[in-house]
């Protein structure tokens, strides 16, 4: 008994604390969030004022009844500066400058983990101040951010070592990628779990009411009226999303199936945006998919091939 508990416990620690050495996943993510955060709030910036500002759309006074005293909200901000006679013109104006520049930090790996922490704070009192206008890619955009406070995301292929001209560190990383891949497994099965506990995914409801929501196929405006006709196609639709999400955990932890449930759950996204129109949700999504599970891919196979070249044995005759 004690021997299976010894296995046990060696294959959970090496599970979460064995370095593997593995850094390219490091510098995907930091570049690739980056760009999407800065790409969404450049699309953003043309109604910032409709958004965030005292002139929004739905007052602020109503949303500060939803948003808790002690929490730092954008207009809180701007109310505190105006006692100092700076006007919210001029705020905004920082703001939006301090947030692209944040952006731009954190996709060249100048201190990501500061410019990661500052724009967090700063993302934060944007979304709650306006949490009218929030949806579930800002609250993965808090969480991305987030990770990059966590792992040395600028210790490679980063400007801080080029400026600097410091040499790449060596950091264990494992147990924050572990973290990391299990909150994505939780997050697909419990999304899974949640659709199939009702039925509109089961008749294929859901995805009818979705590709014909106001929002959705103004891009490729595709006619999905077809679909009424055939209806099994709905039916699978909505059963292939809810075994992609709950198997997520399941296959994508096992090798021989890893790559396929990958290749499964970016199309799912690709689907999402192309006929959905979030383009910014399904963006993120794809890019924790491949940060968590691509680049372990090819590691395996170089650690396999390094032990076949040491294992070669030099034949007798051509020994000196």
């Amino acid at each position: 008994m004690m021997k299976k508990l010894n296995v046990l416990y060696t294959r959970m620690e090496n599970f979460f604390f064995k370095e593997d050495n593995q850094a390219e996943f490091l510098s995907f993510f930091r570049v690739a969030i980056g760009l999407v955060i800065l790409l969404q709030f450049t699309a953003v910036l043309p109604d910032f004022d409709k958004l965030f500002s005292s002139s929004s759309i739905i007052p602020q006074d109503i949303m500060d009844v939803f948003t808790p005293d002690w929490l730092i909200t954008f207009s809180k901000i701007v109310s505190f500066l105006q006692t100092f006679g700076i006007e919210e013109r001029t705020t905004i104006m920082v703001t939006q400058g301090l947030f692209i520049a944040l952006c731009i930090f954190i996709i060249t790996g100048f201190y990501s983990r500061v410019s990661a922490l500052l724009l967090l704070i700063l993302q934060i009192a944007l979304l709650k101040g306006s949490s009218f206008f929030a949806y579930g890619a800002d609250f993965f955009t808090s969480m991305s951010l987030f990770y990059l406070m966590l792992f040395p995301s600028d210790q490679h292929f980063s400007l801080r070592n080029c400026v600097f001209n410091r040499k790449t560190g060596t950091a264990d990383i494992t147990p924050v990628k572990r973290l990391f891949q299990i909150h994505i497994s939780i997050a697909y099965f419990f999304s899974g779990l949640d659709k199939a506990l009702g039925f509109n995914w089961w008749n294929g409801e859901a995805i009818w009411k979705a590709i014909h929501l106001p929002y959705s196929n103004r891009d490729l405006n595709i006619d999905f009226s077809w679909l009424a006709e055939h209806p099994y196609l709905l039916n699978f639709i909505g059963w292939s999303t809810i075994i992609i999400e709950m198997c997520y955990p399941l296959f994508i932890w096992y090798k021989p199936t890893q790559k396929t449930w990958l290749f499964l759950t970016v199309s799912m996204h690709i689907g999402i945006a192309l006929v959905l129109n979030l383009y910014y949700f399904s963006a993120i999504m794809i890019v924790w998919n491949i940060t968590n599970f691509y680049f372990e891919l090819p590691a395996k196979k170089t650690a396999a091939g390094s032990k076949k070249k040491r294992s070669v044995r030099i034949p007798q005759q051509i020994r000196l």
